[in-house]
């Protein structure tokens, strides 16, 4: 979408916007009823194919800023070398675009993992809700408990502190990379 043009690329980047526009709410109850009449309620599948389809639309646009951002000369000239579509996309512009890859990989997993709405809507027992949703029962349950909340607080944060630093160091070795090797 990004590197070439095509018959009706506009019109596929509208319908990637379009959705951009619909608010979470207004797509709840047909999205239960889907995944009701699909036997998915109460499953983790469930959740998974609804992240994936929320996060498609966002992480399109990140990635297709990015793709857009590296020269087509680059491509050119791999294929003035010899190489193929495939080698081309392989060996030189998916290294370029890792920055992409991990913004893109970053907020679409602290959507997914901070996500308390769809978690809720789409699970009824504790064994297949996300943390947003079990610390909300938590809180409700040991309302006085604080030590032990602030502690269940600090096991679900962890785990987005250790993706972001591992993902934002690929992104500063990724720029840093290319800026030294001219």
């Amino acid at each position: 979408m990004a590197r070439y043009t095509f018959r009706f690329k506009n019109v596929i980047v509208a319908m990637f916007a379009s959705t951009l526009f619909i608010p979470g709410i207004a797509i709840s109850y047909p999205l239960f009823l889907m995944i009701k009449t699909a036997h998915l309620y109460n499953t983790k599948t469930g959740l998974a194919l609804t992240y994936t389809g929320l996060g498609i639309a966002l992480t399109f646009f990140i990635l297709r800023s990015f793709f857009t951002s590296i020269p087509k000369e680059m491509d050119e000239a791999a294929w003035i070398d010899g190489a193929g579509y495939t080698r081309t996309f392989l060996q030189i512009v998916l290294p370029l675009a890792r920055p992409g890859i991990a913004t893109a990989a970053i907020l679409t997993f602290l959507f997914n993992w901070n996500d308390f709405f769809f978690a809720l809507l789409l699970t009824g027992s504790d064994s297949s809700r996300t943390l947003p949703v079990v610390i909300f029962n938590f809180n409700s349950q040991f309302r006085g408990n604080m030590g032990a909340l602030f502690a269940s607080i600090v096991v679900i944060i962890a785990p987005t502190i250790v993706m972001y630093s591992i993902a934002s160091e690929q992104v500063v070795k990724s720029l840093t990379a290319g800026a030294l090797k001219a």
